[in-house]
């Protein structure tokens, strides 16, 4: 009987597990979301870097950027993944430097960063060149079609929100710590 019970939950175990299908079958049907969140505790024991490229991409897609620095240690056997560190670890450093400019008031006019068309890569970008303006203590970026509003919450810890706008409708709101 208990080896039953045991082989049961083993079983069950199995079936349960959230695996390298899932992972590509989710990605694919753009449950971005499920990927990410359900592939977190895997990353540590996944060696395949395609699998982990893909895991931090759909992190990206949901602005859950955080465990990316998890997964850019990871990336390296080829010209490709280390390709896929870089502009995950582009990322993650430009959202530190924005957090550090909203919080600390740092100067980051002289600091290059390889451009993505990410959220936090326009933003930093605009940063850099000094293409915003405060409203209402807000900093706003106008593109023309689209425009950025950023500020920081009142939170114990506080976070940067953008506000994506186009047409000066807002289409997303990120936020980051």
């Amino acid at each position: 009987m208990k080896k039953a019970v045991i082989i049961l939950f083993f079983m069950s175990v199995i079936c349960l597990a959230y695996d390298k299908v899932n992972i590509i079958n989710d990605y694919q049907n753009k449950n971005y979301k499920n990927v990410c969140m359900n592939s977190l505790n895997l990353v540590y024991t996944i060696t395949d870097e395609d699998m982990l490229s893909l895991i931090a991409d759909a992190c990206l897609r949901i602005d859950y950027i955080n465990p990316l620095g998890d997964i850019i240690k990871k990336l390296y056997s080829t010209p490709k993944y280390r390709e896929n560190a870089s502009y995950f670890a582009t990322i993650l450093l430009q959202k530190k430097l924005i957090y550090q400019f909203m919080n600390d008031g740092i100067d980051i006019s002289d600091i290059r960063l390889p451009r993505t068309s990410y959220i936090l890569s326009v933003v930093f970008e605009n940063l850099v060149k000094k293409n915003y303006k405060i409203v209402n203590n807000k900093i706003e970026i106008d593109l023309g079609v689209k425009k950025y509003l950023i500020w920081l919450s009142n939170d114990e810890k506080p976070k940067v929100f953008i506000q994506e706008y186009k047409n000066n409708k807002l289409i997303k709101q990120h936020w980051y710590l």
